[in-house]
């Protein structure tokens, strides 16, 4: 019964894509050829753009508003759903019945992979190793590993060997079985993962245009790099030349994140048939003050925004992505570190269901 349910579903997400190829008209070539990139439906777009009015008063200005990416529509949303709209694509035009994929016992972005394969009809592997080995317990007693397994996610740990050599030995086992898996690399974070990002991209011109206003910066979380450089790449591909995207650091140092930005970007480029250079160096900026010990790892200012934010705005953050990216931005705010900022935009990539293997770090 369930192979059968899992075909019906792969059959359907397969017309999908191809109704969504056919749908381009009179568009530009740019658009066209972004267009013509397969992708199945997982959310509905675009998310929301709001002012966060009562953070603005309490800061003092700039007027700052907040993407929700949070709300979307797989298990909880957050910013993997865009990504996956094109790596479940690419596993279904390539045929397989399988996913493979890899993070941290608290994944978000495994959490929405295994929502995404289960409602596109495609068995799901996932690979978790410990970030936090003296929060094991915590971490496996709740959040995006519960779900993992309440969505029938096939779970395989690692250990001490790390995460490489389980990935390989899945995908084995899997391509033996005639399985044809199809692997998501960490975060989702490639060419073709980042292209749900260049689409992000275009939704925002869009909407800055609607509501009137000209960011002079967007800010997003960043530890696998897609996000960043899928957003960097859709506003310049899509028209707009000035708005600084700004990723706030959650794992490492610039020195190893900027050139992790650059090769995701090389690669889109490619996508997208641009030159290497369509998007340049100096247009890459990565904050890496507000990361603290390591990922997984919250922060006391981190703590101290994620209670602001869900005290002025009702808006909840996560303890390891959002909460370290939005510290950040308030730190840079009271220093004056930001050259003339005006509308400021906070892309809030999900995470929430983290917050409940974190529950100490907000006991009294």
């Amino acid at each position: 019964m369930k192979q059968n349910r899992r075909e019906i579903l792969r059959t359907a997400a397969m017309a999908t894509i191809a109704s969504s190829a056919l749908s381009s008209v009179a568009k530009s070539q740019s658009a066209e050829k972004f267009d013509s990139i397969p992708r199945v439906k997982l959310t509905s777009l675009p998310t929301s753009l709001n002012k966060m009015a009562n953070l603005t008063t309490l800061m003092g200005g700039p007027d700052i508003y907040i993407k929700r990416d949070d709300v979307m529509e797989l298990a909880h949303g957050g910013n993997k759903t865009r990504k996956l709209e094109f790596a479940l694509a690419e596993a279904l035009m390539s045929g397989a019945k399988a996913v493979v994929t890899q993070g941290g016992l608290q994944s978000n972005h495994v959490r929405q992979t295994v929502s995404g394969a289960a409602k596109v009809g495609l068995e799901v592997h996932v690979i978790l190793s410990n970030p936090v080995p003296e929060m094991e317990a915590e971490l496996k007693g709740s959040g995006n590993y519960l779900m993992d397994q309440i969505m029938g996610a096939h779970i395989h740990l690692a250990g001490a060997e790390g995460r490489g050599p389980v990935v390989e030995k899945v995908l084995a086992d899997l391509t033996a079985a005639g399985k044809k898996p199809y692997n998501i690399p960490a975060g989702a974070s490639n060419a073709i993962g980042s292209m749900g990002y260049v689409n992000a991209g275009r939704e925002l011109i869009e909407q800055w245009k609607e509501q009137g206003i000209s960011p002079s910066h967007i800010f997003t979380a960043t530890g696998s790099c897609g996000t960043a450089a899928g957003l960097l790449m859709g506003l310049r591909y899509f028209g707009n030349k000035t708005t600084k995207v700004v990723a706030m650091s959650v794992s490492a140092s610039a020195d190893r994140l900027k050139p992790r930005i650059r090769q995701i970007l090389n690669e889109a480029s490619d996508m997208l048939g641009v030159s290497h250079d369509f998007v340049k160096d100096d247009d890459i900026h990565v904050e890496d003050g507000y990361y603290g010990k390591a990922y997984g790892y919250p922060t006391d200012a981190g703590i101290a925004a994620l209670r602001m934010v869900g005290e002025a705005e009702g808006i909840l953050l996560d303890p390891v992505y959002t909460s370290k990216g939005m510290s950040g931005v308030i730190d840079m705010l009271r220093k004056d570190k930001l050259v003339n900022p005006r509308d400021l935009v906070f892309l809030h990539t999900g995470g929430a269901p983290a917050i409940h293997p974190y529950a100490n770090y907000f006991k009294a």
